[in-house]
């Protein structure tokens, strides 16, 4: 038995178990969290989102080990080919996208369903890490560095009008994965600089037109959900559980849920704020997670996440090859920063941003993706491969 899983899972074993402990876990949770909406939306059968969670892991977890299964330098050419493809899907978003709480992130091609951010991440960590293992052996000046900073600064730019977080955390996986590529440290600061500066204006031309009653789409979102987090910390005595604005209602909810957790929790399945949290499956599973495994329960999904970005921190050391390296790096780190995003929502450190908590929360897609970069993560970490068709590519 022991050979037969040796043979078809290959790879990081570490991180095939916190796969199976995050996936196992989520079984749990999601049937808890998902109770009220089976029944507001299947009449009370709270089987039936169960078993669509289910057979979502189980989907993902095959994708996974079919990724994992592929040599990962081919990926660079894939993705090379869905770089010129993302601006006209992220183009497409913003005007035909499927509007979903009030945002334009999901498309719908061939039947399926899914948000355009979880591409673009997916295509854009794989070429920088193509495009900075191509110039390992180069001498970094600005003419070197305009095909990274192109690209890295038009996706992210036109992500931040549909999904201003995504946005986010895509430029900071970025900026990591150019540091961990040795990019100077002067140019990464002159980066990061110039893109403070833009936000900084952006912002401030949001607040101005905010002020004097001009709706100015998916900005006036994001000004608003600063404003209620701005409320939250600095009123607390307001009146708790008003649901006529919504960010701060959800938000109020979950401190409720984390409140009522303690120490161990009320018990799985006994959470009685999922009745009143809205996306208690998704966008606020960690707080359902509290409520019912306790603070203990809390550090334990937060460290099985801490140790899946120290794996492919470790395997990093462990490969000799940029891209794969690169790879690590930027995926795990992609992963485990949106998941600390999600935590930090849960318990009031930051503005409602919708980002799920990977492998845990409900939603199929989500899962695909997720699993399709742990699969490539876990192709690096099965051994050395010739990158030479990573330098090939122009």
């Amino acid at each position: 038995m022991e050979t037969w899983l040796k043979d078809k899972l290959r790879g990081d074993w570490q991180i095939w178990f916190i796969i199976a402990v995050l996936s196992l876990f989520s079984v749990l949770v999601v049937y808890s969290a998902s109770s009220a909406l089976a029944y507001k939306r299947a009449g009370g059968n709270t089987e039936s989102y169960l078993l669509s969670h289910t057979v979502h892991l189980l989907l993902g977890l095959g994708v996974i080990w079919g990724m994992h299964r592929i040599n990962y330098t081919n990926f660079a050419g894939i993705s090379r080919l869905l770089l010129w493809v993302t601006p006209i899907i992220l183009l497409y978003t913003y005007f035909f996208g499927t509007t979903v709480g009030g945002t334009k992130r999901w498309i719908n091609i061939f039947g399926i369903s899914f948000q355009s951010s979880d591409l673009v991440r997916l295509v854009l960590i794989t070429n920088l890490a193509a495009m900075l293992a191509r110039r390992q052996n180069m001498e970094y000046n600005p003419k070197t560095l305009l095909g990274l900073i192109f690209w890295c600064g038009l996706l992210c730019g036109m992500l931040a009008v549909t999904n201003f977080s995504t946005a986010i955390i895509l430029g900071l996986t970025c900026f990591i994965i150019m540091w961990v590529g040795r990019v100077p440290a002067r140019y990464l600061f002159r980066m990061a600089g110039f893109v403070v500066g833009a936000i900084v204006i952006v912002l401030s031309i949001s607040i101005f037109l905010y002020n004097r009653g001009v709706d100015f789409g998916r900005g006036q979102v994001v000004l608003e959900r600063i404003e209620a987090f701005a409320k939250i910390d600095l009123n607390r005595d307001r009146e708790i559980g008003n649901p006529e604005r919504d960010d701060s209602y959800q938000r109020d909810q979950a401190m409720i849920a984390i409140a009522r957790g303690g120490v161990v929790g009320i018990g799985p399945g006994k959470s009685f704020q999922r009745n009143y949290l809205p996306e208690a499956f998704s966008d606020y599973i960690y707080a359902i997670i509290v409520e019912e495994y306790g603070f203990i329960g809390a550090i334990g999904v937060m460290f099985m996440y801490l140790w899946l970005l120290y794996r492919g921190l470790k395997n990093v050391e462990n490969t000799n090859r940029a891209f794969g390296g690169l790879l690590c790096v930027g995926l795990t780190f992609s992963i485990v920063f949106q998941a600390f995003v999600h935590m930090f929502i849960n318990v009031g450190l930051g503005p409602v941003t919708g980002q799920t908590l990977p492998l845990m929360s409900m939603g199929g897609t989500s899962i695909l993706f997720t699993s399709v970069a742990i699969g490539i993560v876990l192709s690096v970490t099965k051994g050395e491969h010739d990158e030479g068709k990573v330098a090939a590519l122009k």
